[in-house]
């Protein structure tokens, strides 16, 4: 086995690239030949017959050729050596890919790559950013500087996480809404600045999400719903960032329950300890809003 993980950290990237859908096509689609190799890669028929062979180096009980079919078709032993067999990394690479799948697709917000970049350059080398920003809590746009570490989306839009000198705390900037950029200062890395990543309390602290099926629905409903979200004695735990708590529990519409049992079907089980840290402006609207 060490002799494979060897073999498996050689290899150059387009070559693992082609591994890795050698060993996606088998445990998904259940064969795989030179012919989806070079539909799907654009390589030549030798190029692929010479990836299934070294596939078949690293990974023999994987598969057999079916000669009738002439196809590989994977093997009951089947352990993958490249790939996640997570269904959710799987339905989302199918819809990258366009293949038999459909993502529904939303209005997207205006976010201008000429200040995309700046912002991204900055939170590469930790750099200050001088921003134009227009917030919903003001009528006109202000300029900021700010110290931005890392992107966040909630599935409909994209912010920044990042330190406000105005505020002096960290807050959210919502990238559609910033108006110009410009670099500002000498890298801010350092751990004893309280702007630094490390400092910014909100974006390490984890909270535990305890989610249960609503209790207004039936027995067998609640069945259900603790098998969609495979529950274990009727609930599931799962863990987000401070950060982003406000909106994942929005995305999750925990903020506002009242709707019907059978719309809702979730609630937090420990609802008063997690609305205890949504502090600040900024977690009930602030800027974002």
């Amino acid at each position: 086995m060490e002799t494979l993980s060897v073999k498996r950290e050689d290899l150059k990237w387009a070559a693992r690239r082609r591994l890795e859908l050698i060993e996606m096509e088998l445990f998904w689609s259940g064969r795989v030949n030179r012919h989806t190799l070079m539909e799907k890669t654009g390589i030549s028929k030798a190029q692929a017959s010479a990836d299934l062979a070294q596939y078949k180096k690293l990974a023999e009980d994987n598969f057999a050729y079916n000669l009738t079919e002439k196809t590989y078709q994977v093997s009951p032993t089947f352990s993958p050596l490249f790939i996640s067999t997570s269904p959710q990394v799987f339905l989302t690479q199918l819809a990258f890919d366009g293949g038999n799948a459909e993502q529904l697709r939303l209005p997207a917000r205006d976010i201008q790559p000429a200040l995309l970049r700046v912002i991204a350059q900055a939170v590469q080398s930790a750099t200050c950013v001088d921003i134009t920003y227009q917030s919903m809590s003001s009528p006109k746009p202000n300029a900021r500087v700010i110290a931005p570490h890392s992107f966040v989306s909630d599935g409909w839009r994209w912010h920044m996480r990042a330190f406000d000198f105005r505020t002096s705390s960290f807050r959210d900037f919502l990238l559609a809404r910033i108006l110009r950029t410009q670099e500002y200062a000498a890298p801010v890395n350092q751990e004893d600045h309280p702007w630094s990543k490390e400092k910014d309390a909100e974006w390490h602290t984890m909270v535990p999400l305890k989610i249960v099926p609503h209790p207004g629905l039936s027995p067998q409903q609640r069945a259900v719903v603790a098998g969609d979200f495979a529950m274990v004695n009727g609930e599931v735990v799962f863990s987000v960032r401070q950060a982003c708590l406000f909106y994942v529990l929005r995305q999750l519409r925990f903020l506002d329950e009242s709707k019907h049992p059978a719309e809702q079907q979730i609630v937090l089980a420990n609802k008063e300890e997690v609305l205890s840290l949504l502090n600040g402006p900024e977690k009930l609207g602030g800027d974002l809003e």
